[in-house]
């Protein structure tokens, strides 16, 4: 298959929508040879923080040079941000050959009367055959939903992460952050270690699974936890201590106090895997911590003397991340957003972090049929809001409106994000 005819083959198979159990992966890996077995794996769920956590871990394990694969969703710009190896994105090449791959292996599934694969799942066993084509020795794979019934929740890793656990895909994980919790415990497997950032209920269902399958847990705040931490535009430090009293002193360009969580979660899978891995060492923890980049989490730029901020969230969890991090750097500074949100979401929340009565609003429509209509949108604005046809036409009216030293924030979805990363692009080429 060429990269379009990948493209095209994957949007026919969006049709099946999300349909969570491991049934069709499981066969579909079973036609493939299980490639999910030929490399050591990180596994990461959570509500929020997942692919930082990921992307830390991943970065860290390359920096060792270790050969490490990176599976993550969704993407910004292209499907092939989601498979990495050595941080590189496969090619459009590669893609669409291992897409070609697994798309046979569908044909013979479906001949032994499993019933069609989802998009997602096709993803998750083209990532795995492709890690294993390329030889990697670890893939650190994130959850695409709730963990349980997911597709990636196949494999058997060196360590389960689970960040943390909010409200969010309540018609797939259940309505209650302890049945929400319930998804993503699914994730632990027998005597493997598991490190959380979960509070409250979530955590007494994570530590009762975790009982019940011997895992080692190590929790945020008991076992690790932040001793100290200093803030900057430019990025954070934070003091990393185990209960032990062991201590690193730690950098990331990542902004906001759930970021230097994140990073506190990532530096403890990296101890544990320290303990069998010995190309990892303090030098290339640090090194790797500090090096990595995950673009759409809270992401500083500028274009034309306007300070740019690019922020997902995408849910009541992000955007109160999101409002912590603004007040921490910009104090009360008003901002033009430029936001889209998607209907199956908490709106009032997401709109109640992120926007202040004296913001202007752009509203605008994401790229899925999910998305809420941006004058519907507008009219729950707290502030002056107005509708555009684009996210490009958004950010046009925000620039024309906005003047040197004004701020303008794009937010509220994920899928918002790739258009306007090439908008951003195009601008400050011109």
């Amino acid at each position: 298959m060429t990269y379009e005819e990948a493209l095209t083959y994957l949007e026919g198979c969006s049709s099946f929508g999300i349909k969570p159990g491991l049934e069709r992966i499981e066969a579909l890996l079973d036609v493939l040879g299980h490639p999910e077995k030929a490399y050591k794996t990180i596994h990461v769920t959570g509500t929020n923080g997942k692919g930082s956590v990921t992307s830390f871990v991943d970065t860290v394990l390359v920096t060792s040079g270790i050969r490490t694969g990176r599976y993550t969703s969704p993407h910004l710009v292209s499907y092939t941000e989601r498979f990495c190896v050595n941080n590189r994105h496969i090619t459009e090449d590669a893609f669409g050959a291992v897409i070609g791959k697994v798309a046979q292996a569908v044909e013979t599934v479906l001949a032994q009367g499993v019933e069609s694969p989802t998009q997602f799942e096709i993803l998750t066993a083209a990532a795995f055959l492709f890690f294993k084509e390329q030889e990697v020795e670890y893939a650190v794979i994130e959850v695409g939903l709730g963990g349980l019934l997911d597709s990636t929740n196949v494999i058997v890793p060196e360590v389960a992460v689970i960040t943390n656990v909010t409200v969010d895909h309540q018609q797939y994980c259940g309505t209650t952050v302890e049945e929400i919790a319930t998804h993503k415990a699914g994730i632990i497997k027998k005597g493997v270690p598991t490190v959380t950032a979960a509070q409250g209920g979530a955590l007494d269902v994570i530590e009762a699974k975790a009982k019940e399958m011997k895992s080692p847990l190590y929790v945020f705040n008991r076992d690790f936890t932040i001793e100290s931490r200093s803030a900057s535009r430019q990025g954070q430090m934070i003091t990393w201590q185990d209960k032990k009293g062991e201590k690193s002193l730690l950098f990331t360009g990542l902004a906001g106090i759930h970021q230097s969580v994140n990073l506190a979660c990532a530096t403890m899978v990296i101890r544990i895997l320290m303990k069998t891995e010995k190309r990892i060492s303090d030098e290339t923890m640090r090194e790797g911590l500090a090096r990595t980049k995950w673009p759409g989490r809270f992401e500083i730029s500028s274009v034309e003397g306007r300070t740019i901020i690019f922020d997902g969230a995408h849910n009541a969890n992000g955007a109160e991340a999101f409002s912590m991090t603004y007040r921490e750097l910009f104090k009360e500074t008003p901002k033009r957003i430029v936001m889209a949100i998607l209907a199956d979401k908490d709106m009032g929340a997401i709109v109640g972090g992120l926007v202040g009565p004296h913001d202007e609003v752009y509203t605008v429509p994401a790229p899925t049929p999910r998305s809420s209509e941006p004058e519907e949108l507008a009219r729950k604005m707290p502030c002056h809001a107005r509708a555009f046809t684009s996210v490009s036409a958004g950010l046009e009216a925000a620039m024309e409106q906005s003047h040197e030293g004004d701020i303008i924030v794009v937010a509220g979805s994920l899928y918002i994000l790739g258009e306007a990363s090439e908008w951003l692009a195009h601008r400050q080429k011109h």
